[in-house]
């Protein structure tokens, strides 16, 4: 067996992202008012309706920063599991099933046609839930890496995001005891 993955403890929980999310956006709506004692300055000679399309647009955008948040998260939660499993060497069929995996990538395992398909025939989830993962991985693949092509697929949002991210927390992951 490979080393064991040195955790970083550092991955954030859902509720801090959330928090994150809510206090930027907060600040956003702030900034973009005149109640911002510098609203006359920083917006001087924009239409209202620009300042309107610039407030959206920055809105807009810590949104998807907050939902590439919640889907790492995700996938620091299976990557996780995944590697405290092999490491353990736990007898479960799903653990045994990894670590046959483990054996050709190490922890280099690719999610969507490794991990999420294990899980997906494993019985302790719906089949309907890792769908809907894979889905919003693909989302993330996007958001990730610079979305420089045309997503033509579900747009998600950051309250569908965090009710997933809810579901995955209520499967049976392992975790380092």
């Amino acid at each position: 067996m490979a080393k064991r993955l040195s955790v970083s403890n550092q991955h954030l929980s859902l509720e801090n992202i959330a928090e994150v999310y809510h206090y930027r956006c907060k600040s956003l709506q702030l900034y973009f008012s005149e109640e911002n004692p510098k609203f006359s300055l920083v917006f001087a000679g924009l239409l209202s309706e620009e300042v309107h399309f610039l407030k959206v647009e920055q809105i807009s955008e810590a949104e998807k920063d907050a939902c590439l948040n919640l889907l790492a998260g995700i996938e620091a939660k299976f990557r996780l599991d995944y590697s405290h499993r092999c490491e353990r060497k736990l007898k479960d069929p799903l653990s045994k099933q990894m670590r046959m995996l483990f054996q050709r990538y190490q922890y280099h395992c690719p999610l969507d046609q490794g991990i999420f398909n294990l899980w997906k025939s494993s019985g302790l989830v719906s089949p309907a839930l890792i769908s809907e993962i894979k889905g919003a991985f693909h989302y993330r693949h996007w958001l990730a890496h610079g979305r420089y092509w045309t997503y033509k697929s579900i747009k998600y949002d950051f309250d569908g995001l965090y009710y997933l991210s809810k579901q995955v927390d209520k499967l049976p992951l392992t975790s380092e005891d």
